[in-house]
């Protein structure tokens, strides 16, 4: 398996404001990758794709882009599984950001971009913009930059917004994007998922749009869920197995439940599709995705 979406922090480090949060004082210590090793314990994973982990934007983002890089080295001359792509913070409306791009892309792992777009204007949370970024030029013109960098886009969206996110990545077919965490539906407030499945069906009109079956913990569902496997049926039917990925959210999933739990229900999601589509889920999309190296250069 390769993961496609893992957070690692170091609390020394760096500061997390949105840890901050009462919710999420259980994730309240270090997540370094012998810690992810630990909780995958027999699981076949091969390597993670490191997911910017909202650190403090008042501090220049490349510097957590090092951090992964060092750890992902680290790892390779150890033999063990480590990170060998990151997903990297850049403001995108800032006028500086061809200059962050070019220098996030002299780390070796750096494979695309995210910046959370999801927006509430009355949150306290410290990940979740007041504004909506999709609607801002500045920042549209940042997404544009992105195409001449060869860089992707983690896109993290309320499902009302997947109708202009659509519009958006349609006027760039060169920056591939894909969705996190399901596109985050919410079987306790959007009736039906009409909400939902009205957006992710317009997001996947696009070919360069794919989608993450990732944070099954903020469905707030059971684990043995039926309702879970509807919901990722839904997507694999939409998008396809070539483009579809999984990701386990950890730490942030362990909130739900324990790796291997999270590992058995991703298998019984994929348990009616052949084994080559199945190998496209757990892997072989990632690597395509995020031009991640294949198993045997990764072992070498």
């Amino acid at each position: 398996m390769i993961d496609a979406h893992v957070h690692h922090w170091d609390l020394e480090r760096f500061r997390y404001p949105w840890l901050d949060d009462a919710a999420f004082e259980a994730l309240r210590a270090d997540y370094l990758p012998a810690d992810y090793r630990a909780d995958a314990g027999g699981v076949p994973v091969d390597g993670w794709v490191h997911v910017q982990a909202e650190v403090d934007h008042s501090i220049d983002p490349v510097r957590e882009t090092a951090w992964i890089s060092m750890m992902g080295a680290e790892a390779t001359a150890a033999g063990v599984p480590g990170p060998i792509g990151c997903v990297v913070y850049v403001d995108l409306r800032s006028a500086e950001v061809s200059e962050v791009l070019a220098e996030q892309c002299r780390h070796p792992l750096t494979r695309g971009v995210r910046q959370e777009a999801w927006f509430d204007p009355a949150s306290s949370r410290a990940d979740i913009p007041h504004e909506n970024l999709l609607m801002d030029p500045a920042w549209r013109a940042g997404f544009r930059a992105l195409a001449t960098f060869g860089l992707s886009f983690d896109l993290l969206v309320w499902p009302s917004q997947l109708p202009v996110a659509a519009s958006v990545a349609g006027e760039v077919p060169d920056v591939p994007i894909v969705l996190e965490h399901l596109g985050l539906p919410d079987p306790e407030g959007d009736d039906g998922l009409r909400t939902w499945r009205a957006g992710v069906a317009v997001l996947a009109q696009l070919p360069q749009a794919y989608v993450k079956l990732s944070a099954f913990g903020a469905l707030r569902l059971s684990r043995n869920s039926g309702r879970i496997r509807f919901i990722v049926g839904e997507l694999l039917e939409l998008f396809g197995s070539r483009r579809c990925m999984v990701g386990s959210n950890f730490p942030v999933e362990r909130l739900a439940g324990d790796f291997a739990g999270w590992y058995e229900l991703i298998l019984s999601c994929l348990g009616g599709l052949s084994a080559v589509e199945r190998d496209d889920v757990l892997s072989e999309t990632a690597r395509r995705f995020y031009r991640l190296p294949t198993a045997e250069v990764a072992a070498a």
